[in-house]
């Protein structure tokens, strides 16, 4: 998509309407991020528009949420507002605590990643934090060490907004057909009476959604498939220091405990206020769609989660 296709775009998406045109400039085209630069200036006046105080970007490993919220973070900041961004991948358990379900629940659960192994009280409290609060708020955020698989210190910070970014933000239950079969060898392999990936669905259900109307705005990054997952999470390990990556093999093991609900969230996206970005293997955007669209597509109300 060129400059001029994707301000057309914007231009014609409610949720980046603020009121005057956008148009194209070679500053921001010459850059690496260009796009992504183009839909936070776009974004970034129509959120303050409409007081959207706390905003989600939810996409796969790889996909680029990461630079978007750091984008849209420097955009508000360009406006005037102080904006905070926090990952939930800073929500993880502790080592010890995953430890802890790995023995008592089910030794999958001793790696990071999926629902449960968050702090999800944490979060609602930051959330709440706000939601219920006009200007400036004081807010510890936690942080976790990837290389050390483990909570540290928290960060102080003060912000008029949240931007929150994660891999299963918005995520819906499964229904209980969808967890009967596995969709990878792990699961074949590891998890054979589904015990893991049904605890994991019963975490969604009863401590994750009840925090998705909590924020105003979403974002959801879509690739074009699970291959591309992989290969953009491949060269995010490459971007690494040599003695910290994975190797090919621990790497696909770790990919697969996302695969399901990567793969579930593309096909039953949030219906809440915000943008679906449609994205190119080259990591470049396709396609912008409001996730309004989606409410008469996708449904659950007649599905029950196991």
């Amino acid at each position: 998509m060129n400059p001029h296709q994707l301000t057309t775009l914007l231009n014609s998406l409610p949720a980046t309407h603020a009121g005057h045109p956008r148009q194209a400039q070679p500053a921001v085209i010459n850059q690496r991020f260009w796009q992504w630069t183009m839909l936070a200036q776009a974004l970034a006046p129509a959120l303050l528009s409409r007081n959207r105080r706390i905003v989600a970007i939810s996409g796969s490993q790889g996909s680029g949420k990461s630079t978007l919220a750091r984008i849209l973070v420097e955009q508000l900041h360009a406006l005037g507002k102080t904006a905070a961004c926090v990952s939930l991948d800073d929500f993880y358990l502790p080592k010890q605590a995953r430890a802890k379900l790995a023995q008592e629940v089910h030794p999958l659960l001793a790696t990071r990643g999926v629902p449960g192994t968050h702090d999800s009280s944490r979060l609602r409290h930051l959330l709440e934090q706000f939601g219920s609060n006009n200007g400036l708020v004081t807010v510890d955020l936690p942080a976790f060490d990837k290389g050390l698989d483990d909570r540290v210190a928290d960060i102080q910070v003060q912000a008029e907004l949240l931007v929150v970014e994660g891999w299963c933000l918005g995520v819906q239950p499964q229904d209980a057909a969808s967890l009967q079969h596995p969709v990878n060898d792990l699961e074949r392999a590891e998890d054979t009476h589904s015990t893991w990936r049904r605890w994991s669905n019963k975490q969604i259900q009863q401590h994750y959604l009840p925090l998705w109307p909590l924020i105003n705005e979403w974002i959801l990054l879509r690739p074009p498939g699970f291959a591309q997952v992989q290969q953009w999470r491949r060269q995010q390990e490459l971007d690494l220091p040599s003695d910290q990556r994975m190797n090919e093999s621990t790497l696909q093991r770790f990919i697969q405990h996302y695969q399901r609900l990567t793969e579930w969230q593309w096909q039953h996206p949030i219906k809440a206020p915000g943008l679906r970005v449609e994205l190119t293997p080259d990591h470049e955007i396709k396609d912008i769609h409001s996730l309004k669209e989606n409410s008469e597509l996708f449904s659950f109300g007649s599905d029950k989660p196991a």
